[in-house]
């Protein structure tokens, strides 16, 4: 029975990867797209980002292995089940947080940002394909993403714009980047990279790595 959601849930994530709406006869197919709420008409549903993400979490606690998963999912779903993992642990989270550029600052974007206490975990989710050069593309994004938390620790109070209930207080900034190219978390400039299926346990152990890690620090003002 698990084989058979697992290959349920895989079609209609491939039928909705590009689409909203799937036509589906199938009875277990039909039954799946219920439990998340997906709306429909006759035999044909529409479904949005966080039902497919809700889906994909489905497949996984199905048994289905994740890298076959987020191969059906887009760069706005990848970013959206990251940030239901660290929800899962109590982060409050704001995904693509972003400033604008000017004439005298460039532009800048988060794909997704925790907070927990005074934790503030900066994460840039890679949704990539395998590719030769791996080692040099994770060192370059590793580098961006140490500027843009760095950055970042400045502007807490821009960041409580979009993030209701930031505390007054001191944070504790750490650059991450998570991707599903790697077999283990590695560290590229003092960023860790870490595979989605070991997101859960990386966020459970983060102050294992607290010495090994880039961090900023930056204070927000509910004043600002």
């Amino acid at each position: 029975m698990a084989s058979d959601i697992q290959k349920a849930i895989v079609e209609i994530l491939k039928h909705t990867k590009e689409a909203n709406s799937f036509a589906s006869t199938d009875s277990l197919q039909q039954e799946i797209l219920e439990q998340v709420s997906a709306t429909s008409t006759n035999d044909m549903f529409t479904i949005d980002r966080m039902q497919r993400i809700s889906l994909a979490k489905k497949a996984v606690e199905h048994g289905a292995p994740l890298g076959n998963i987020v191969e059906y999912m887009t760069w706005k779903d990848f970013e959206g089940f990251v940030a239901s993992i660290l929800s899962a642990h109590n982060y409050q989270c704001v995904e693509s947080f972003r400033r604008r550029g000017t004439s005298v600052m460039h532009g800048m974007e988060i794909d997704v940002i925790g907070v927990k206490g005074n934790t503030l975990v900066s994460i840039d989710a890679k949704l990539w394909g395998i590719r030769r050069s791996k080692a040099s593309a994770l060192k370059l994004a590793a580098e961006k993403q140490k500027i843009r938390t760095n950055e970042l620790s400045n502007e807490l109070h821009k960041l409580a714009r979009k993030m209701r209930g930031l505390q007054k207080r001191n944070y504790q900034l750490f650059p991450v980047i998570v991707t599903w190219l790697v077999e283990d978390v590695e560290l590229h400039e003092g960023v860790p990279v870490v595979p989605i299926f070991k997101l859960n346990s990386f966020i459970l152990d983060i102050y294992k790595y607290e010495d090994l890690i880039a961090t900023f620090f930056g204070s927000y003002d509910s004043s600002d």
